[in-house]
C-alpha cells in the first residue's frame, strides 16, 4: 500500500532556515523533528497491544544531532519490544546449564520440599504464573502484533506537518521572521 503526502510550505521554510547560522539551524531542526515525533508517538502508544505495562511507559522521543545532521526518533529500551512487533518462531527456552535447579544428595536425586523449590526459582528454574517448569519449555512463538510502522505509516503527514509548524512558530517568535505567509498543510 503505496501512500504518497505532499506537503506544501516546506520549500520556502526551509529556504528561510537557510540563512540563520549553522548552529541555530541544527538547534530549531533537532526541535522540530522533536515535534515531528511527537503524532508518531502518541499513535504507537496508543497501538501498543496491551493496556498496561512497562512497554507503553517506556516509549519516548529521542533527538540528538550526530556529525551535524539532526535526527529524531520513537524508541524504546525495553528489550521484547521487537518480539511485540515481530512476532517470534516457536522455540525452546532454556535455562543456562550452570543455573539450572539441581538437587542431588550422597544418595543421589532425592524429591525436592518446597523450600528448596522456592531457593531453585530464585536461581533460576523456569516459571510460568505460579507453576513451576523446569529447566526447559517448548515456547509456541508469538504472533506479531505491530505498533510501531503503523504508527509511522498512519501519522506520516502529520509528522511532517507538526515539523513545518514548529519550525514556522520559531523562526516567528524567537528569530522575528516574518512567516505569516508560509502555509504548511499535507496533501494525500
Amino acid at each position: 500500500m503505496a501512500t504518497e503526502v505532499k506537503v506544501n510550505g516546506l520549500k520556502e521554510l526551509g529556504k528561510l532556515l537557510g540563512d540563520l547560522p549553522e548552529k541555530l539551524q541544527r538547534n530549531v531542526m533537532r526541535g522540530a523533528l522533536r515535534a515531528g515525533a511527537a503524532p508518531i508517538l502518541r499513535e504507537a502508544q496508543a497501538l501498543v497491544p496491551v493496556d498496561q505495562g512497562e512497554l507503553k511507559k517506556s516509549l519516548r522521543v529521542s533527538a540528538r544531532v550526530k556529525q551535524g545532521v539532526p535526527t529524531a526518533s520513537v524508541k524504546t529500551d525495553e528489550f521484547y519490544a521487537k518480539f511485540v512487533e515481530y512476532g517470534t518462531a516457536p522455540h525452546i527456552v532454556t535455562v543456562d546449564p550452570e543455573k539450572a535447579p539441581k538437587r542431588s544428595t550422597r544418595r543421589g536425586l532425592q524429591q525436592v520440599s518446597v523450600r528448596t523449590l522456592n531457593r531453585m526459582v530464585k536461581r533460576g528454574s523456569l516459571k510460568i504464573g505460579d507453576a513451576l517448569v523446569g529447566a526447559t519449555v517448548e515456547h509456541p512463538g508469538a504472533k506479531a502484533k505491530p505498533f510501531m510502522r503503523p504508527a509511522l505509516d498512519t501519522q506520516a503527514s502529520a509528522a511532517l506537518v507538526a515539523t513545518g509548524e514548529y519550525i514556522k512558530k520559531r523562526l516567528a517568535t524567537k528569530h522575528g521572521i516574518d512567516t505569516s505567509d508560509i502555509d504548511v498543510e499535507a496533501q494525500e
